[in-house]
């Protein structure tokens, strides 16, 4: 009993230690297959594994707050670009970011692209033009040379009960100043700010930096960067840190227009291949997949002769049901003017190699002309006019104009048949049809105009 017992806590013992692996194994393949906010091969992914639309960059914003960085760390992490602040309010020292000189040598010295940022408490003209000339003394006292723009923080308590008019003339004038010194300018402000407050028209001339911390930015017009975090983690910096995505402007909304700029590696049939793409819109550049092509169509597989060519337009889609543009392929087709099957073939190009063949039919052209003559009591006979390339006519007859329980005759490329199996003394109805013989199969042309055979 004993024994037992201790078998069976040991096959229990196993069973739960499986179970943990399992879920284990499990837990591990999940995070795996998402890993948030990453970046491959160019193409950006927020915490859900969804590609961020029009996004081309990571990068930081930093201040004082985040005391000494390693730059040479951060370089090292997937960040590529920092808007460092200045400051904050008018042009007073006492209010310089003291760690400002100090991130401006570390992103030069590690060559990361930077944009400049200011604090702002201003409620008048003479306060904004005084926080402008604040950013360009300390631009020159750092010896600084922005690629990205001077961006004008808006969202103070203070300033909440400016009209959104003052608001676009205090934005205006801080403006003027960076941009008459040659700088590019742009605001910051988070959402609820963005939808409720900077809505003067005026906002849409400079560069809008969105914060929300969200899995996507909700904000509905174009913008060009989206804080979408304040605690990141760095490597180079001991703090949690504002965690930004560069967008292209054009695409923010609607994502990237990827065209292919180089192929690597051409798809075929049943492989994937590689290329390097590019978005017709900014030129942001991606590394990825060519999906294989798999599957072609034709818009029509049936024609009727009339004596032209038979071009049925085609459409290849590859593995995720994507059209393959008309430029990646040739078409040739054979046999596409008389009754019979035509054949269509498709020869991948550039970044696609192989071939698709695909077939369609095309009939005898309608039988016309029926004439009906000899009319006696058990049979009759019926006349009609070739149809060109045919092989053959059916003959259909019955006493009913519905056809049911008909009679079915087949003759060769005649143009006349005695019918004698009729019943006598009833009203019948005949239809005719030519057909083009492909090896031991045929094709059928549409049929003739029904023809009452009158007694």
């Amino acid at each position: 009993m004993k024994k037992r017992t201790k078998k069976m806590i040991k096959k229990k013992i196993k069973s739960i230690i499986a179970i943990i692996c399992c879920f284990a194994v499990c837990q591990t393949s999940v995070q795996a297959a998402v890993t948030p906010w990453t970046n491959v091969n160019g193409v950006f992914y927020n915490d859900k594994g969804q590609v961020i639309k029009g996004a081309l960059a990571k990068g930081i914003d930093v201040s004082h707050h985040e005391g000494a960085i390693d730059w040479s760390k951060v370089k090292q992490s997937d960040i590529t670009f920092a808007i460092i602040r200045c400051g904050y309010g008018n042009d007073d020292t006492t209010q310089d970011d003291r760690y400002f000189k100090e991130n401006i040598a570390g992103c030069r010295e590690n060559d990361i692209t930077y944009g400049i940022y200011i604090y702002s408490y201003a409620t008048t003209k003479a306060m904004a033009k005084s926080e402008a000339s604040h950013v360009l003394r300390l631009i020159k006292e750092a010896d600084a040379n922005p690629t990205m723009p001077i961006y004008y923080d808006l969202e103070d308590k203070i300033q909440e009960n400016l009209s959104k008019t003052k608001l676009g003339d205090i934005a205006e004038t801080f403006a003027n100043e960076i941009t008459k010194a040659g700088y590019k300018m742009g605001v910051y402000a988070n959402l609820y700010w963005w939808n409720n407050k900077l809505t003067d028209s005026r906002f849409s001339k400079w560069d809008k930096w969105v914060a929300q911390y969200n899995s996507e930015c909700e904000y509905e017009s174009k913008y060009n960067i989206w804080q979408y975090t304040e605690t990141g983690a760095v490597d180079g910096i001991s703090a949690k840190i504002d965690v930004n995505i560069l967008l292209s402007k054009e695409c923010s909304i609607e994502g990237h227009q990827y065209k292919i700029k180089s192929v690597i590696n051409k798809a075929t049939k049943t492989e994937n291949g590689k290329a390097t793409y590019v978005c017709k819109v900014c030129g942001s550049e991606k590394t990825d997949k060519i999906y294989k092509a798999t599957s072609i169509t034709l818009d029509k597989t049936s024609y009727t002769y009339n004596g032209k060519k038979k071009k049925p337009s085609v459409k290849i889609k590859d593995s995720k049901g994507v059209k393959i543009s008309e430029k990646y392929y040739t078409i040739q087709y054979k046999d596409n003017v008389k009754p019979g099957k035509a054949t269509v073939k498709v020869t991948l190009k550039d970044a696609y190699q192989g071939t698709f063949t695909k077939t369609f039919i095309i009939k005898p052209e309608k039988v016309k002309t029926v004439k009906i003559s000899n009319k006696k009591s058990s049979s009759f006979k019926a006349k009609w006019k070739k149809v060109k390339y045919a092989s053959g006519y059916e003959i259909v007859y019955a006493d009913n104009i519905k056809f049911k329980r008909s009679k079915k005759v087949t003759v060769k490329n005649v143009s006349s048949k005695t019918i004698k199996t009729i019943t006598k003394g009833k009203k019948h109805y005949i239809k005719i049809r030519a057909f083009k013989k492909n090896g031991t199969k045929k094709i059928y042309g549409p049929w003739s105009s029904k023809k009452t055979v009158l007694k």
